[in-house]
């Protein structure tokens, strides 16, 4: 937790959050519904929720805003 209480990083947070949640959404899609269970090679289907949720998660991140960060506004690294 950052020194206000929120998250550290606003792109850390987006990232992993929406890692998770397409991961299980992917997973419950491959594992219970027929077109998806029963049409692709299992192969494909197992690997399928990783590489789903890590395209989306690193998406996301990329896509989300920097933390504000009012200590370093007018500094660069080592100042």
């Amino acid at each position: 937790m950052g020194a206000a209480g929120g998250p550290v990083e606003t792109k850390t947070a987006a990232g992993a959050a929406v890692s998770v949640v397409t991961g299980v959404i992917t997973w419950v899609l491959v594992t219970y519904v027929p077109a998806f269970a029963h049409g692709l090679p299992p192969s494909l289907a197992a690997f399928l929720p990783w590489v789903v949720s890590a395209l989306l998660g690193a998406a996301s991140s990329w896509a989300a805003p920097h933390t504000p960060r009012p200590d370093a506004a007018g500094g660069g690294a080592g100042k």
